[in-house]
This record gives C-alpha cells, structure tokens and sequence, in this order.
C-alpha cells in the first residue's frame, strides 16, 4: 500500500479507491457519505440488493454532480455578464472624463 491508497470499507466491503490529492479524513467522509447514501435508499425502497443500491446511488450522486455543474455554468455566465457590463460602465465613465 502506498502513501496514497487508504482502505475503506462501504457496507461491509473493503477496498482501496484510486483517488489523487485526498487524505485518509477526505477519503473516509466520502465513504461514509456513499454508505448513508446507500442506507437511506435502502430504508426508502426496502432493496435488499447491495449492487443496485450501489448503482442507484451512484445515479443520485451522479444526478447531483450534473445539477451543481449546470449552476455553476449559470452562475459563471451570470458573473461574466456582470463583469461585462461593469468594464462598460467603467470605459464609458474614463472616456466622458477624458473628453
């Protein structure tokens, strides 16, 4: 096992995720957050099967990794408009100064 590889343990399976630039504490909560993932879709449907409790919750993290980037999209084209404007604010106030 190398610096980087933490063993985690997700409904009672244990393996070591391939994962860059995160520590054990990282690493760990995002275990811990795909095992309550996992349970609460378990107690809400009474799905016995790891496997596809897995995958669905893979599809809701997955759901949730595509509405954040629509936002973040959104936000970013709000923010580059503002910007925008501000720089044509700001031209438009030196050039009546200037003249």
């Amino acid at each position: 096992m190398t610096a980087n590889e933490h063993p985690v343990k997700i409904k009672n399976r244990t393996f070591i995720p391939s994962v860059d630039g995160l520590g054990a504490l990282e690493i760990s909560t995002i275990a811990n957050q795909v095992e309550k993932k996992i349970d609460e879709i378990e107690k809400k449907t009474e799905i016995a099967d790891t496997s596809k409790l897995a995958l669905m919750a893979a599809f809701e993290f997955a759901t949730d990794l595509y509405n954040l980037k629509l936002r973040s999209e959104t936000a970013l084209e709000a923010d580059s408009r503002k910007i925008d404007e501000l720089v044509e604010k700001l031209e438009s106030s030196l050039d009546k100064q200037l003249f």
